[in-house]
């Protein structure tokens, strides 16, 4: 019994040095949180090099990309692919909105917090990246979005305007 308390006592110790260790912006790593259970995104600078954070439903995990012109790098408990195809590499993710409500019934709406001046673009992707929904709207600050023939499931909502993208999970219940 007593071994077994030293053991665990050791792996404790360990285990908080480096989540103590990973956690400071002077190292490169990062160790798993709990993110909730609503997804998003922030562009974050830390040391002139600027970081997209993301978030995912319901996962156990940091999830941290790090893009430049030619590389996209996840950091996380899942890896999915389904990012890698939906981000359009040449689109800047610094289109601002607001998307509510989040988990939905039927529709969601989408209200901008910049000044939209050319048509929309809405695409919605399942969680294997496969586009499943996908429209144009004209410009405007505010829409309503039916989602009436998608499954009960967790998505991806790609959002295009102003040569800018927004991507964030929703969740239809």
């Amino acid at each position: 019994m007593k071994q077994k308390l030293l053991f665990v006592s050791a792996l404790f110790l360990i285990f908080i040095t480096q989540a103590l260790k990973a956690q400071s912006i002077s190292t490169k790593q990062l160790v798993r949180s709990s993110t909730g259970v609503s997804g998003s995104s922030e562009n974050i600078t830390v040391n002139n090099k600027v970081y997209t954070i993301q978030q995912s439903i319901g996962q156990v995990s940091v999830i941290g990309t790090f893009t430049d012109t030619k590389h996209i790098l996840r950091q996380g408990f899942i890896q999915p692919n389904a990012f890698a195809k939906i981000i359009d590499k040449d689109i800047p993710l610094k289109l601002e909105a607001i998307i509510y409500p989040n988990p939905f019934i039927e529709s969601i709406s989408v209200s901008f917090t910049e000044k939209i001046s050319n048509k929309i673009e809405v695409d919605v992707f399942d969680m294997l990246g496969r586009l499943v929904f996908s429209k144009s709207y004209t410009a405007n600050q505010n829409l309503k979005i039916a989602f009436n023939n998608l499954a009960v499931a967790d998505y991806i909502l790609k959002v295009k305007a102003n040569n800018k993208q927004f991507i964030k999970n929703i969740i239809k219940k």
